[in-house]
This record gives C-alpha cells, sequence and structure tokens, in this order.
C-alpha cells in the first residue's frame, strides 16, 4: 500500500521536510525499505533534531534497522550539532 501511495503521491520525493519526516516515519514503521535511499539522503542533509530524533528512534527498534541506521549515521553525524550527536549517540548506543 505504502508504494501505491508513494506512487501516487510522491512522498519520497517531496521537498518538504515535514512531509518527508513523517512519510519516513510511516515507512520505517512499515518496512517500507523503497525509501530508504530517500531516508539515507534526508538524515544526511537535515541536521534538525526534531526531524532526526523519530526517525532515528523508529530506526532503533529493530536490529536490522538500527544496524543500517549506525551505518549512515556515520555518514551524517560530522554535520549535525553538538546537542543533535549527544541525542543520536544515546538513542543508537
Amino acid at each position: 500500500k505504502l508504494a501505491d501511495l508513494d506512487a501516487a503521491f510522491g512522498f519520497t520525493k517531496s521537498g518538504n521536510s515535514e512531509i518527508l519526516c513523517d512519510w519516513f516515519k510511516l515507512a520505517i514503521t512499515n518496512n517500507y525499505t523503497q525509501a530508504n535511499p530517500a531516508l539515507e539522503a534526508f538524515l544526511i542533509r537535515v541536521g534538525r533534531r526534531k526531524f532526526l530524533t523519530p526517525l532515528y528512534s523508529r530506526l532503533a527498534k529493530t536490529p536490522a534497522n538500527k544496524t543500517w541506521a549506525k551505518a549512515v549515521y556515520a555518514k551524517a553525524r560530522p554535520g549535525y550539532h553538538a546537542v543533535a550527536i549527544n541525542t543520536i549517540d544515546e538513542l543508537l548506543k
């Protein structure tokens, strides 16, 4: 169903961070891995803790997603603010 929604409305390609964050939360929760390349780009590009915390929190709930999140975080971490780093370090420990 998420693939159909994405095809119809182009959520994964949205330029709006609010929409993307909500879409990625749904994608993570429902294991819609087709969104992962865009999610990775988003996590690297966007440094606001407001968006990062709910996404990394959801990713940390399963071992496979947590492993993937750690790899993405290793790339993204240098661009994050110290407060965001502290939060995400704690989530992914």
